[in-house]
């Protein structure tokens, strides 16, 4: 099922850097001319925050308070900015607290959600102690699980994830070896059927799985997340050149 898709040129390319060739029907298109972002499709917080910014009350563990301010059209591309800059926001109680950092989050949860696909993300993301870009999928009902993480990518490490959590609970993940993610562009794919989900970060499969499928709408976030305090962390942007989703006929 596919809701709020933007309108789609008749034609396409995929971008370079993929090694798998484009099927289906375009049905999402998003790039980031201009300076402003595009609210029709775009929100800057999770859907079910009620505040000016928001994070991630499900992971004790994130340091950042997210703010419209740290997220950026420009050149073309979007920017998701963390900085180290001590920020008032809440706790999952709704009580004041103050947050070590401040990012940048959007999801298309006002514009787009849709039920398999073909989901292509080009990115150029940030390594840095504590940063934590991420490219996943969330279930449009707000009921979790599901969740498919199609990209992870932890402080400076070498490897990069994709991670399945499946409806009943248990998880599917897989880990490669990635250590040029913060180099350059590279498109990020996922491939999502009744039957099973496959990811690709570039020409590389790093997860294939056939069980625990998610059956219903999503939508699709981007978020640079901060996991560590202290000196040095939180600080670097993660840029997004494109969003695609294709579907099957």
């Amino acid at each position: 099922m596919f809701t709020g898709a933007q309108a789609a040129p008749a034609a396409t390319t995929r971008p370079p850097t993929t090694g798998q060739p484009a099927t289906g029907q375009l049905v999402f298109s998003a790039t980031f001319p201009g300076s402003t972002l595009n609210t029709a499709t775009w929100d800057t917080c999770y859907p079910w925050m009620s505040q000016t910014g928001c994070t991630n009350f499900g992971n004790a563990n994130e340091q950042e308070w997210y703010l419209p301010s740290q997220v950026h059209v420009q050149n073309g591309q979007l920017a998701l900015v963390a900085q180290q800059t001590p920020t008032a926001g809440y706790d999952k109680n709704g009580k004041p607290k103050s947050y070590a950092c401040r990012s940048g989050m959007v999801t298309t949860y006002p514009g787009f959600q849709f039920e398999y696909g073909e989901v292509q993300v080009v990115a150029r993301i940030p390594s840095g102690t504590g940063l934590w870009p991420a490219i996943w999928l969330l279930p449009a009902n707000f009921a979790w699980p599901p969740e498919i993480d199609i990209m992870e990518h932890y402080g400076t490490a070498s490897t990069a994830t994709a991670t399945l959590h499946t409806p009943q609970g248990t998880q599917q993940a897989g880990t490669v070896y990635f250590p040029q993610a913060s180099t350059g562009w590279h498109t990020y794919t996922l491939y999502w059927t009744q039957s099973g989900i496959s990811v690709y970060y570039d020409s590389t499969l790093v997860l294939s799985a056939t069980s625990g499928i998610p059956q219903q709408p999503m939508y699709i976030l981007l978020d640079l997340a901060n996991y560590q305090s202290g000196r040095g962390t939180c600080s670097g942007t993660m840029y997004i050149q494109s969003v695609n989703v294709y579907h099957q006929s």
